[in-house]
């Protein structure tokens, strides 16, 4: 199928095959009426085999509603392959002009649609945010009107291509880079869209033609979600200046990626410290990847971020990969400051995942003393992977209070299966699928954005109050309200709402949500929050330091400088204090959200 071709809804395969039938039949029937027609008897000077051609010939003309002369009475042969010809031309024109009609009638129809949504990218990320925005725009749109979703892509799969067609979303076939396919979909007047396809590059170009039509038609509405699997530069392009609501007059562009939403919702179900690790625990939290793809490095990466415990003692993270140097190089030349195991303790081992040594390496790990264990299988061929968490299901029999977790492309893996193999040891637990993925929790960040938001608020209020008070500081780029926040700010207040249900988890307390009657902890008091202040001084610290900030003794947020990122030890008693506040302000954080910090584990 060609460029500029508007995904028809396809006839069919029952209407086709008909056609085919009747042809088939014409060519019978048609064959066996001309040959009684005029050969039969006898059959003359020609032969029989010649004969036979001759019908055949006259039987394929009335494909085409032709038939020979008839001067005398026909037969009933005849009349069958006639009328069986006329059927086969006119349902396969009939088809085909109502595929072009449906063409013609959506081109002129999409023209006229706001508010819709526009998908660039129909693989299978894609379908599924479709099944997605459908199925809860649907149910949240009170007039109960259908959410309406174009999409665009130069090659859609056709069993993808007909599922949107049950769903009666029409499919461009073109290159959203382009911005006339950008405009046949109406981009100007949508609501939202979705940038999915397979290539980073490609996500990016789509986005930037995207944000300039939107600008240019000041079409401020428009939130356009761009999928970019290189966390580095979705890191990066967050920060780009001018994308706040306040400031912008086109639509605005959100960087997110499945892989470290997944990560970032898997590490807060384990949890990573158990059921708390208190200030004098002996143990220390070890996490084990095999395989450093998109999800171990995602995985590696949130982990680092969330894993400051009471007892001070440094996470532990190790990666076997069979291109262990590799992937070391490559990680740590974007985040140097995990070589100086200032933010925890990483290793990286070369051994395939399947082997003798990868296996043994284990079996140590499992022995140590005082551990938390956590063992991550991300390959990526699902038969592999789950054969792997099989054989260290039986690897860690006498484990089983450790975590292991494999990760799933999609709920078609045998997933079932692997629920339904559980043996001794460890539970086997899926994780990462696609249906889970590509959800709106993952493209909005809906885990505990109104606890960030609030703790934003609190610091907002804090700075404010020690204004009041007197206090000199200096005005700071994190000081804006969350709607014109840059995004790395955003992330951080995110990361500190992840770390506090570790926090409760540290004095004996959990997580849980405010009802009628409830009793939440609403203060804490003097030794508590001296156990608490050093933990959010070093999530802080390692937030800082993997978004590339370093320690000056001058502050300046334009070149990433900050002279608080030093040990809870060395920092002076009146920057002690905006950790001291935070902690104050947990209790408030979290009841916007409807939750609260409770008494027992």
């Amino acid at each position: 199928m060609g460029h500029g071709v508007f995904d028809h809804v396809k006839s069919s395969r029952q209407h086709w095959w008909l056609v085919i039938a009747a042809g088939g039949l014409t060519l019978i029937f048609g064959t066996l009426g001309v040959w009684q027609y005029e050969h039969e008897p006898p059959v003359g000077e020609n032969g029989p085999l010649a004969c036979f051609f001759i019908s055949l010939y006259h039987a394929l003309q009335m494909l085409i509603l032709h038939t020979p002369h008839l001067d005398k009475k026909t037969n009933v042969w005849l009349e069958v392959g006639r009328w069986c010809g006329a059927f086969t031309l006119v349902g396969t024109t009939l088809m085909l002009i109502w595929k072009r009609l449906c063409h013609e009638c959506r081109l002129v129809h999409l023209g006229s649609w706001e508010d819709h949504v526009v998908v660039c990218g129909l693989g299978h990320k894609g379908m599924e945010i479709i099944r997605c925005r459908k199925k809860s725009n649907a149910q949240n749109n009170p007039a109960g009107r259908p959410v309406k979703v174009v999409v665009i892509d130069p090659n859609p799969a056709e069993e993808l291509a007909e599922e949107c067609a049950r769903l009666g979303v029409p499919v461009l076939i073109g290159d959203a880079t382009e911005e006339r396919w950008l405009k046949q979909a109406n981009i100007t007047t949508a609501r939202e869209a979705f940038v999915i396809t397979p290539g980073d590059e490609t996500n990016v170009r789509i986005a930037a033609e995207i944000h300039h039509l939107s600008t240019e038609n000041n079409n401020a509405q428009l939130a356009c979600f761009v999928h970019l699997e290189n966390i580095h530069l979705r890191e990066r392009l967050q920060q780009l200046p001018g994308n706040s609501d306040k400031k912008r007059n086109g639509g605005k562009l959100i960087f997110f990626d499945v892989f470290d939403h997944e990560a970032r919702k898997v590490l807060l179900s384990l949890p990573l410290d158990g059921n708390g690790i208190a200030k004098d625990d002996p143990r220390t939290v070890h996490v084990i990847i095999l395989g450093f793809g998109r999800m171990g490095r995602s995985l590696a990466l949130r982990a680092a971020k969330m894993g400051h415990f009471a007892n001070q003692k440094k996470l532990r993270i190790s990666v076997i990969d069979r291109q262990a140097a590799l992937q070391r190089e490559r990680f740590l030349f974007r985040y140097p400051m995990l070589d100086t195991k200032e933010i925890c303790e990483l290793s990286f081992y070369e051994f395939e995942a399947e082997s003798l040594s990868a296996r043994q390496q284990i079996e140590g790990w499992a022995a140590e003393p005082n551990t938390l264990l956590h063992l991550f299988v991300c390959m990526d061929d699902n038969a592999r992977a789950i054969e792997v968490g099989l054989r260290l299901q039986e690897a860690l029999v006498e484990r089983p209070d450790c975590n292991l977790y494999v990760r799933l492309k999609t709920h078609a893996s045998p997933v079932a299966i692997l629920k339904d193999a559980q043996g001794k040891g460890p539970h086997l637990e899926p994780f990462g699928m696609i249906e889970d993925t590509c959800c709106n929790g993952s493209i909005q960040n809906e885990i505990n954005e109104k606890v960030a938001q609030a703790l934003h608020i609190g610091y907002l209020a804090d700075l404010k109050k020690r204004r009041d008070a007197g206090e000199l500081i200096v005005k700071k780029d994190s000081e804006k309200p969350w709607v014109e926040l840059d995004e790395v700010y955003r992330e951080s207040n995110r990361q500190a709402a992840d770390h506090i249900a570790i926090k409760a988890r540290a004095l004996g307390y959990h997580l849980g949500n405010l009802t009628a009657g409830s009793k939440p902890v609403t203060t804490f008091n003097r030794e508590q929050k001296r156990i608490l202040a050093p933990m959010e001084h070093a999530r802080w610290c390692a937030d800082r330091w993997l978004a590339g900030w370093k320690y000056c003794a001058e502050r300046n947020d334009a070149h990433h400088r900050h002279y608080d990122l030093v040990s809870w030890q060395k920092l002076p008693e009146t920057e002690r204090r905006i950790d001291h506040a935070q902690i104050e302000d947990l209790t408030n954080a979290l009841a916007a959200d409807g939750k609260g910090i409770f008494e027992g584990k």
